[in-house]
């Protein structure tokens, strides 16, 4: 049964080293912390001990990395296969499901352990520089290689179940999300439960301590923990033997789920997703006839969901505020105190999020899809211009974020008080076009990267923008003024007018690079 269960493995491995992009790569992020170690030698002679603050950069870049550059590398593993459908081939070619899984999933996991692993020598040159014990290394790189261990697999089980890349990067990125997160919304309940009567018998505590643990789980509680001065634990903590422990479930729940979800023939074929049809209870929800601009409604209806999906969103926010209202029993005695100042502005945070994720992920999928079913081409020998074309397609989704944006209005203008007056001085502040040129610049690159890689351009996007951003010296000197600007109305638009120029460049620079790029995929 296990005879050449490591072929493909042993193939993909010697396949990855022989090409030059490898070693690049993994040149230019020793690179990146070479110049870390640079910063923090130049730190020493003004600070104690700088070789905790490069061993905290370092650790945090590659949490980072691991986190966002992950999630759209292991979780790919299978459904590129599926959508491409040449999985009935690899099983032709006699490869057990197991070979496949240890092939696809496996390889991509041993690379990456190898990208952390040849940093360890580097790391190391932090005890040196003082404020670092050699425990803190090892416990670091410990929870980093179970981190991705993890990741590796928890995001190939969401990639054997799922249908769609897409879909599946989405589980992995709300898997990760709830277990970081879990401190948060687990620590009332643990503080809740032990003080009920029907906790008190084996069961319930065996309930209690599997909480306890997961709550402990975190990657960044574990990281904040090692990372502080005196760490003195084992390198082996609750997260470690957490990942490692669900990371074999997952690999094992892969292989007896592969048979049943990987072999379908479907996957190549897009899903209408929430769109209904023209008949039935809910027609109102259907695409009907085209609009006058036919690329807008195609982009509305079929990449953003269309009216369902926008009711959807538009509820999804109403009931988001009504379960902050409900969670704060103190709000029903004065509804428009300051509690409820807080709640709104909370809610306004939840709705800001929100369109930065939608926006996010449209960004991503623009033109991707296009791409993975090779109708870009075709699209793009319409007679209309390719920017007449980008363009529509840009407004087809910002049409999706009308539910995010409808209540973005009604919390400024309705429900937070002098939040019109408070608005307006947000968006006279330097801070505000600060965000805004990172943002743009976020979404371009995203764009831009949807048309050169396959998977994974929205991870690589945000990796990017933020070793931009902290390395770009306009934006670092913009954020120093952005204090002293705030005090005077004549540095703050001096400020805003250099911010106005950058984004305008950023803006110009990025659509013609994205259109250079549609103009050579349209030959092809």
């Amino acid at each position: 049964m296990l005879h050449g269960v490591g072929t493909l493995m042993a193939r993909s491995l010697r396949l990855e080293a022989r090409l030059l992009r490898t070693h690049l790569f993994r040149l230019v992020f020793v690179g990146i912390i070479y110049l870390m170690m640079m910063i923090a030698q130049a730190q020493s002679l003004v600070k104690g001990a700088p070789g905790l603050d490069f061993f905290q950069m370092t650790i945090w870049l590659n949490a980072s990395f691991i986190a966002l550059g992950g999630i759209g590398f292991f979780a790919t593993a299978i459904t590129e296969e599926k959508e491409e459908e040449t999985i009935g081939l690899l099983m032709m070619a006699g490869l057990s499901p197991l070979g496949i899984l240890f092939g696809k999933s496996t390889a991509r996991m041993c690379q990456a352990l190898l990208l952390v692993a040849v940093q360890f020598p580097f790391t190391l040159l932090a005890i040196t520089l003082g404020g670092v014990l050699m425990n803190q290394v090892f416990a670091a790189y410990a929870s980093l290689l179970a981190f991705t261990i993890l990741l590796s697999n928890v995001a190939l089980l969401a990639s054997v179940v799922c249908r769609f890349s897409g879909t599946a990067m989405g589980v992995t990125t709300l898997f990760l999300l709830t277990k970081e997160l879990s401190w948060t919304w687990l620590a009332p309940a643990l503080a809740w439960l032990p003080q009920q009567p029907w906790m008190q018998n084996p069961v319930g505590q065996g309930l209690l301590a599997v909480l306890t643990w997961f709550s402990q789980s975190g990657l960044g509680l574990r990281l904040n923990e090692i990372l502080r001065t005196g760490f003195a634990d084992r390198a082996f903590g609750v997260q470690v033997v957490f990942d490692l422990v669900v990371a074999a479930v997952c690999f094992v729940s892969s292989w007896l789920l592969f048979s049943k979800f990987a072999l379908r023939t479907d996957a190549a074929t897009p899903g209408r997703g929430l769109l209904q049809r023209r008949s039935g209870m809910f027609r109102w929800f259907a695409a009907g006839r085209a609009w006058s601009n036919p690329l807008v409604w195609k982009d509305f209806h079929f990449l953003t969901g269309g009216m369902a999906f926008a009711v959807l969103k538009f509820l999804g926010y109403g009931l988001a505020l009504f379960l902050m209202i409900v969670g704060q029993p103190f709000l029903m005695q004065n509804l428009f105190g300051e509690p409820w100042t807080e709640i709104i502005e909370v809610h306004l945070g939840v709705v800001m999020v929100g369109l930065l994720i939608e926006a996010a992920i449209s960004a991503s999928r623009i033109f991707m899809d296009e791409i993975r079913m090779q109708t870009m081409v075709n699209l793009l020998t319409l007679p209309r211009s390719i920017a007449y074309v980008a363009y529509s397609k840009v407004l087809g989704c910002a049409c999706g974020l009308l539910p995010g944006l409808a209540w973005l209005g009604i919390d400024v203008t309705c429900l937070l008080p002098n939040g019109l007056p408070q608005a307006a001085e947000a968006i006279a502040s330097p801070a505000f076009w600060v965000a805004a040129v990172v943002l743009t610049v976020f979404l371009h690159l995203t764009v831009l990267l949807s048309l050169f890689v396959k998977w994974g351009a929205l991870p690589l996007a945000i990796f990017i923008t933020l070793l931009s951003t902290y390395c770009c010296p306009i934006l670092f000197f913009a954020l120093i003024f952005v204090g002293s600007a705030g005090e005077n109305r004549e540095a703050a638009m001096i400020v805003i007018g250099i911010l106005w120029l950058v984004l305008a460049v950023c803006c110009f620079v990025f659509q013609m690079m994205i259109h250079a790029r549609l103009y050579e995929l349209g030959t092809k």
